[in-house]
């Protein structure tokens, strides 16, 4: 109870742009605001006092340093990031001590208030600068204890004595402070350590991970591609359910790797994905998937949406689905209430025109356990502890895939927990369900057309370049398309693609990304700067088995046409072909 209160009243000095700044950034501000206020008080305080007793040297003195005080809080308290503030702050500090230290304020013992001025300083402005300021206050104090003047009436004099415990407590709290600042540095910075570790060990964990992607991918594509052609060949019953059996586990295969892929990135959804869907019937499908089941047939579904939704809607719903599949099962595994019960809520939130901005709110009665070892250190609030509590739940339901899918549309996916129930919340955009994806991509096939437009040209007479270093990778490229072009060239990296580039007329490039001597992203380059001396244009298609999606972005951004990745049915590469001649 004493704690909320204190809590309450030290959130006061915290202002709501602070939410989003680092711990030490909110820590120093909120010393500084407390200590702004405390001081204007106090000030204030004695300069009343004064006051009344008539003594207008002192008061007129602390009643212009309480105004300081006043003053520099209010603009401090509208942007607490100004380091002007703070040496504002501190200069009127200590002109106060200094005050304090000649006069002995309005009660003779003021100049005992210095020895928290080192404190005050490293904790605001660090340990060098801080160090300055309070050294160069400790040098006044020095010089006016050492140097004889004489007192006036409204000076304070100090014994011996007293001059000694001043000037020892204030070096003692200057080294108390160093002290705790350079311990607090170095908490920092090993914090700041293990983060960066965390963070090479997490590119060196995708950066594996992409390299087993691309080794694995191209063998598979080779047996995806044979097998293809096998279909078409004449065969026993029992050889084609051989046949079948293969085909069915390389396509298992072909799964596990795109999994892989997609749950070590974060990245954007397909545009292939994008269809227009009706938002209710997906959620629904969903739900059943699970309603269906015997062990989920006492479970509560609730599914609302408001009624200014469009009944269709334009979107990746797969992406939709996943994202639900992940929340209910992990809600279902992890929630464990005798009457358990879930309800989606989905409420359209103002946005542009044609524009549909929805988010969805998942509430269940599942009981998150919740870390409350730090509510009672008189500084973390509640939603505090939900922001340090949010990276362990996740953990804790496994929702790391689910918190990468969100955090791909750059949203935010927020969990809040009490001891009665649990809310999912995050946002999703779409677009009005009468816009097609034929418009669509017809927009983007535009870009290139508008400078390059040039007579189609029938795929059993275009001339095709093939670089690619692999020889096995050249023979199964080769078979996939060798009985529908006119004629194949093979370049074993980029720099024999470039070569051949320039002496021969290409209708279509298919490039090869990793080659050794040049890649296919410099040969690209390159192809793209003779091209602009001649004002042609020769599509160029990656067909490459680096399948995350900054290598497609990359592809595009240096000059190609598009990008397929391993594995592929020789169909699909014929058809992108075909689509780029014409």
């Amino acid at each position: 109870m004493l704690t909320s209160f204190f809590n309450k009243i030290i959130s006061q000095f915290i202002s709501d742009r602070e939410d989003k700044a680092d711990m030490d950034s909110k820590t120093k501000t909120l010393l500084l605001n407390i200590t702004n206020f405390l001081f204007f008080i106090t000030v204030l305080t004695q300069g009343i006092i004064s006051l009344i007793h008539e003594n207008l040297i002192l008061a007129a003195p602390l009643l212009i340093l309480a105004i300081a005080f006043s003053i520099n809080y209010y603009f401090s308290s509208r942007d607490e990031q100004d380091l002007r503030f703070q040496n504002i702050f501190l200069i009127i500090l200590g002109l106060t001590f200094c005050f304090f230290i000649i006069t002995g304020g309005s009660t003779g013992l003021d100049g005992y208030w210095t020895i928290f001025f080192p404190l005050l300083t490293m904790t605001i402005s660090g340990r060098k600068r801080g160090s300055y300021w309070a050294l160069s206050l400790f040098a006044f104090i020095i010089l006016y204890f050492i140097i004889p003047i004489q007192p006036a009436g409204w000076m304070n004099t100090y014994t011996l004595e007293q001059k000694l415990f001043i000037s020892s407590s204030f070096i003692l709290a200057f080294f108390v402070g160093y002290t705790f600042q350079f311990i607090r540095s170095e908490v920092f910075l090993e914090k700041d350590r293990q983060i960066l570790e965390s963070e090479n060990q997490n590119r060196a964990q995708e950066s594996l991970i992409n390299k087993l992607s691309y080794q694995i991918r191209t063998p598979l594509n080779n047996i995806t591609g044979i097998l293809e052609m096998l279909e078409n060949s004449v065969m026993s019953d029992q050889q084609r359910d051989y046949l079948n059996t293969i085909h069915a586990s390389t396509n298992n295969l072909v799964d596990v790797v795109n999994n892989l892929v997609f749950s070590s990135k974060t990245f954007s959804h397909d545009p292939e994905n994008i269809t227009s869907f009706n938002l209710y019937t997906t959620l629904n499908n969903t739900i059943r998937l699970f309603s269906a089941k015997p062990a989920h047939s006492r479970i509560r579904f609730n599914l609302s949406l408001s009624a200014d939704i469009p009944t269709s809607i334009t979107g990746n719903s797969i992406k939709i689905k996943q994202v639900f599949l992940n929340l209910v099962s992990s809600i279902l595994n992890n929630n464990n209430q005798p009457n358990k019960f879930i309800t989606i809520e989905v409420s359209r939130l103002d946005s542009m025109p044609e524009k549909v901005e929805l988010q969805f709110r998942i509430v269940t009665n599942m009981v998150v356990p919740m870390d409350k070892t730090r509510s009672d250190e008189g500084f973390y609030n509640h939603n505090d502890l939900i922001r340090i509590n949010h990276s362990r739940i996740i953990d804790l339901l496994d929702l790391g895939i689910t918190l990468k899918i969100i955090e791909s549309e750059g949203r935010t996916f927020s969990i809040l927990c009490d001891d009665e129930k649990t809310v999912f919340e995050f946002s999703s955009s779409f677009t009005e369900g009468q816009q097609s994806i034929s418009e669509n991509d017809g927009h983007h096939k535009e870009i290139p057309l508008q400078s390059h437009e040039k007579p189609g040209i029938d795929l059993k007479n275009a001339n095709i370049l093939l670089a690619e270093d692999n020889i096995s990778n050249q023979q199964i490229i080769i078979l996939y398309i060798k009985n529908a072009v006119k004629k194949i060239d093979v370049a074993f990296n980029g720099k024999e693609a470039l070569e051949k580039f320039g002496h021969t007329k290409y209708d279509l490039v298919l490039m090869d990304i990793q080659m050794p001597i040049m890649d296919g992203l410099k040969a690209t380059q390159k192809i793209r700067e003779i091209e602009q001396s001649t004002n042609s244009h020769t599509p160029i298609i990656a067909v490459t088995a680096n399948a995350f999606p900054e290598d497609k972005e990359r592809c595009l951004a240096t000059g190609m046409d598009d990008y397929i990745s391993k594995p592929f049915q020789p169909d699909e590469l014929l058809q992108l072909i075909k689509k780029h001649l014409s």
